[in-house]
């Protein structure tokens, strides 16, 4: 590409992110895929994965091109992640573009998936169409974290969450923490719910705030809500248990799960691995790779401390998304975000990488991904 050409693409590659973030939470354990179509005319269409099952985003693109009467022949296409080659739920997205006679195909990211793994490419150099990859990698890699994590680790990306006030306390010395933070970031919380396959938080979490974990945001799915009890002590009144949802309750094998239980709330073992303080801990390694037989990609983790505590312990986060509000709690008492043994010295201070600050109305977020003793990341 020449230098200009370079620069066209980019921004229309930065829209097919853009495109690509609308079928997040909808089309897992597909990727979320954004495409544009530019023919000779300077027309251009759009698509992306809306759906699991539902067409791929450049077919979407190119019917949406023929919808509109916008000629495909010799156009470019755009697309966030090399066109797949095999047959699935749909047809090869490399053959429809043949059919389609594009003339180049510009992608940001490979796929990694050994069923399709350049196969499209193949195809589509054989049919003599110019192919060019690598536009915005490592910004597609944001996009493609949780896919690329469980394609390449066989486990879902790790997400840890908290909200805490300026002073860093998630509640008061009484245990109050309603409301940390404002109306609208909670709405926002609620949201991203709907971007993750499952939710997780610990039995403590559970006892104390009753919470639903759940999206209710119109247009998203709920996640598979993950609790971790190794003692099966969860008490029979809890909301999550009545409202109709899956729920996955963790215990430690040897433990027995009570039998108030409905049948939409199904049992895990997991073994322990090691003692902390004198309690057994559920061994992360074998949970995270059981959810990842399960298909789910993306795991957020909303606390509490504890758990979040063994979760960084264990290495296990890949990234973390922190609501400040401007607050201050106080107190010797109040508690932190993260319990669990951490670190002994600054020179081992886990560090943000390429933190991202948005406002959420007086609150603010900050997103990140964190370099967990060089365990590779997946969200640069």
């Amino acid at each position: 590409m020449s230098p200009i050409d370079s620069e066209v693409y980019e921004a229309l590659m930065s829209v097919a992110f853009d495109l690509a973030k609308r079928g997040i939470g909808n089309v897992a354990p597909n990727p979320p895929v954004g495409a544009i179509l530019v023919n000779e005319d300077l027309e251009v269409a759009e698509g992306w994965h809306a759906k699991y099952g539902g067409p791929h985003a450049e077919a979407a693109c190119l019917a949406a091109a023929r919808s509109s009467g916008i000629e495909t022949q010799g156009a470019t296409i755009i697309v966030s992640l090399e066109p797949c080659g095999h047959e699935g739920k749909t047809p090869p997205c490399s053959q429809a573009i043949i059919d389609a006679g594009i003339r180049r195909v510009i992608y940001s990211h490979p796929d990694p998936h050994p069923v399709t793994r350049g196969r499209g490419i193949q195809q589509l150099t054989e049919a003599g169409i110019e192919v060019v990859g690598g536009v915005l990698e490592s910004e597609g890699a944001r996009l493609l974290a949780p896919y690329l994590c469980h394609v390449q680790r066989g486990r879902p990306l790790v997400t840890v969450k908290w909200a805490m006030t300026l002073d860093g306390r998630i509640a008061s010395a009484t245990g109050d923490s309603k409301w940390i933070t404002s109306e609208e970031t909670r709405r926002w919380t609620r949201e991203r719910r709907g971007h993750h396959g499952a939710i997780l938080v610990g039995i403590g979490t559970v006892e104390s705030d009753d919470p639903q974990l759940t999206s209710r945001t119109e247009g998203m799915k709920d996640p598979l809500r993950v609790v971790i009890d190794p003692a099966g002590r969860i008490s029979a009144d809890r909301q999550l248990l009545h409202d109709g949802g899956d729920v996955l309750l963790v215990l430690q094998e040897g433990q027995s799960a009570p039998d108030y239980l409905s049948e939409r709330v199904e049992i895990l073992m997991v073994p322990a691995n090691r003692q902390s303080g004198g309690k057994s801990q559920i061994d992360l390694d074998d949970l995270l790779r059981k959810l990842g037989d399960r298909g789910i990609q993306s795991l957020l983790v909303e606390g509490g401390a504890v758990t979040i505590g063994h979760f960084f312990d264990a290495g296990k986060v890949d990234r973390c998304e922190v609501l400040i509000a401007p607050k201050v709690i106080g107190g010797a008492e109040a508690p932190g975000p993260i319990a669990g043994r951490g670190l002994d010295m600054m020179t081992l201070a886990i560090e943000a990488l390429d933190p991202r600050w948005t406002d959420l109305g007086p609150d603010r977020l900050l997103e990140a991904s964190l370099s967990l003793a060089g365990r590779g990341r997946y969200n640069p």
